[in-house]
């Protein structure tokens, strides 16, 4: 739509004000948009008077996507997403970044005479003037974008070299053999492949991406971030530079570029704004062509301290008080992407002194450290985690640190390790500290070589924190709290948030993440059940009763000061409180055999029947296979009680459960 167009006008042709569609789609009132025009007009002598959306948005009554829709609907000109957009850096410098910077004007397309152009102030007529004279357009198609995203654009249309004949990747080739260029290659070596892997990449360095997805598909090439451990959509290519997409980064992470049928792992160095990044590129043959997955690896002197990785002050002296004895085995464990790596890292940076020789097998070593021996595992060689550890124990190790136990020989070696004067550190992949305790028996390692050498478990998860920027006060649902077994009252001294969703968060209302623990320290209750031979519920019930603090629990208590939000500890610990048996009462860990909580004597419903152990409906009063009263139903008949004992344990738990006050015997 060209500038001028008069759908923005009302039915008298006046056209109409930003502040009238604001108040006409329900985003401000009428005092609001009064107290907005005194504002904007209460400016110093000389001073530049502030556009209305700009004091809208500095006051807080709407977005800068609400102001850019309303002043699109004005003046009848249409709103563009330019996050969703990949704009041609050639194009957009056809305006000099400092024109384009004090217009706040970007250049989005040149069609012969005709250019096409977004701002956030198409009201400013001597902006577009100006835009016409460098740019020699014979017509000028204007749309409205965001501010901040029209600034963001800017910014990375001139963040490659000024001059485009002599473009300066940001990789580092690590290889220095390459093979013959084919067809693709060719392409993947001109200009503009280059200049977009480039904006590509420093984009997601900027934007704080831990995973970029190059993806082809039947219709184009889909790029996606990872952000705070999900997905978001970035750009849309066409299909046809998707081959030499894929190929162009292949040729920087040193891999061969004639395969394509096989999946293929490398490595190489980008630099963004001065600082080197490390990155680890994996490809996938699919469908389409070749998926390209570019893992971002953090810097070691980007990496928080041990103290700042987010440990309650009980969790954090439990590992301090570990990580300093001379012998031991720790163990860290999660799913992945659940920030054990940066936990073990830390902890090697917490111990590393010249006093100590401290050796880690990886695989892959993922942030190198000086002052520190790393051995890079490589299975094709011989060398496994098992033979690798093997030969660091006669290396004179103090501190033996150990990527990944996969197997029952690794986790023997390990133990065993920990035994002979060496502090070992591992991961292992569980739900939670008490089941990679359970993990290491069933992996054929003897109960007593766990209970003797295992010192420190430590579960953790990531949980997103909401967005500073647009962050308000937020009251959980009903179903979020029945979930996450909460009353209303279990709020009152909360201070839930919840972000709203804005620019510097991308719409998700979150922005950052931060670590929740369960930590479990071997005492000697934990230590006689495992020689006992327990299983996991006692294991449970002894680690609950020395006051272990749960992965849910840890959430909650930062979902009550603030620091991320009810929904996201729901979506985080919902595979973890599935698998657990809490007292409803008082939330303490339960062993599958106990029909009371021995620390509040509140009977535990499972749904099942006590004597038969068949399911019952919610509001049934008796079982219909054996007559025995259902738990909670009322008052049971004399003897009801010593009669219905179970069996058996019932084999699991319902949801369902109900908190039921004892009722004594009569007489």
């Amino acid at each position: 739509m060209r500038l001028g167009a008069d759908s923005g006008a009302d039915r008298g042709g006046r056209r109409r004000r930003i502040g009238e569609v604001l108040v006409e789609q329900g985003v401000l009132t009428e005092p609001q948009l009064a107290q907005c025009l005194e504002a904007q007009s209460a400016v110093a002598p000389g001073a530049p008077r502030k556009r209305l959306g700009v004091v809208v948005v500095e006051r807080g009554l709407a977005d800068e996507r609400q102001v850019a829709a309303a002043l699109g609907a004005a003046l009848g000109l249409p709103v563009v997403d330019l996050t969703r957009r990949t704009i041609s850096p050639e194009t957009a410098r056809l305006l000099p970044r400092a024109v384009s910077e004090r217009l706040g004007v970007l250049v989005l397309d040149k069609q012969g005479g005709t250019v096409a152009v977004a701002t956030a102030d198409p009201t400013n007529v001597v902006a577009l003037d100006d835009v016409r004279l460098y740019t020699a357009a014979s017509e000028l198609v204007v749309v409205v974008a965001v501010e901040s995203q029209l600034r963001d654009q800017i910014a990375r249309a001139w963040s490659l070299s000024e001059d485009s004949r002599d473009v300066t990747t940001l990789f580092e080739d690590l290889s220095a053999e390459e093979d013959e260029p084919d067809a693709a290659v060719e392409t993947a070596e001109t200009a503009p492949i280059v200049r977009l892997v480039d904006v590509v990449f420093s984009d997601a360095v900027r934007a704080r991406v831990s995973d970029v997805h190059v993806e082809p598909q039947l219709d184009g090439l889909r790029i996606r971030y990872r952000v705070d451990g999900l997905l978001r959509d970035v750009m849309t290519a066409p299909r046809s530079v998707s081959a030499a997409l894929v190929s162009r980064i292949k040729i920087v992470a040193g891999l061969d570029i004639a395969e394509r049928r096989r999946p293929q792992d490398g490595r190489t160095r980008l630099k963004v704004d001065g600082t080197s990044v490390d990155a680890r590129v994996s490809t996938l043959p699919t469908l389409h062509g070749e998926k390209v997955v570019v893992r971002l690896l953090a810097r070691a002197e980007t990496l928080p301290a041990l103290p700042d990785i987010g440990f309650a002050p009980p969790q954090l002296g439990a590992l301090t008080a570990a990580l300093t004895a001379p012998q031991g085995l720790v163990l860290i464990t999660g799913p992945t992407g659940s920030g054990k790596t940066s936990t073990l890292y830390a902890s090697i940076q917490h111990l590393s002194t010249p006093e100590r020789n401290i050796v880690t097998l990886e695989d892959p070593v993922e942030i190198q450290f000086a002052g520190i021996t790393q051995v890079q595992v490589n299975e094709r060689a011989g060398l496994t985690f098992a033979r690798g550890l093997r030969s660091v124990l006669r290396q004179d190790p103090d501190i033996v640190l150990v990527g990944e136990v996969r197997d029952a020989e690794t986790a023997g070696l390990a133990l065993e390790a920990s035994l002979t004067g060496h502090l070992v550190l591992t991961t292992l992949h569980t739900n939670g500290a008490v089941a990679a305790v359970t993990r290491l028996v069933e992996m054929g390692v003897e109960p007593y070589l766990v209970a003797s050498s295992l010192t420190l478990v430590v579960a953790q998860r990531l949980v997103r924190s909401p967005c500073a920027a647009c962050a308000v006060d937020h009251t959980p649902d009903a179903e979020t709290l029945l979930l996450l077994d909460l009353v209303p009252a279990d709020l009152a001294a909360a201070t839930p948030v919840r972000g709203r969703g804005c620019h510097d968060c991308g719409h998700t209302g979150y922005r950052g993440r931060r670590g929740i623990f369960e930590v479990l320290p071997i005492t000697s209750a934990v230590r006689a059940v495992l020689l006992a031979g327990g299983s996991e519920a006692q294991v449970a019930a002894a680690a609950a009763g020395s006051g272990m603090t749960t992965l849910r629990a840890s959430a909650l208590a930062l979902a009550a000061r603030g620091l991320t939000t009810y929904d996201e500890v729901l979506r985080v610990t919902r595979v973890d409180a599935e698998g657990a048996t809490q007292c409803p009462s008082c939330a303490r860990v339960l062993a599958d055999d106990m029909v009371v909580c021995p620390w509040c004597d509140v009977d535990i419903d499972r749904g099942t029947c006590r004597s038969c152990h068949r399911s019952l409906g919610e509001d049934w009063q008796v079982c219909p296979w054996c007559r025995t009263p259902v738990l909670g139903a009322g008052a049971p008949e004399e003897g009801a009680r010593a009669e219905s004992a179970p069996e058996a344990p019932p084999s699991g738990l319902d949801p369902r459960r109900l908190a039921v006050p004892r009722t004594p015997l009569p007489g």
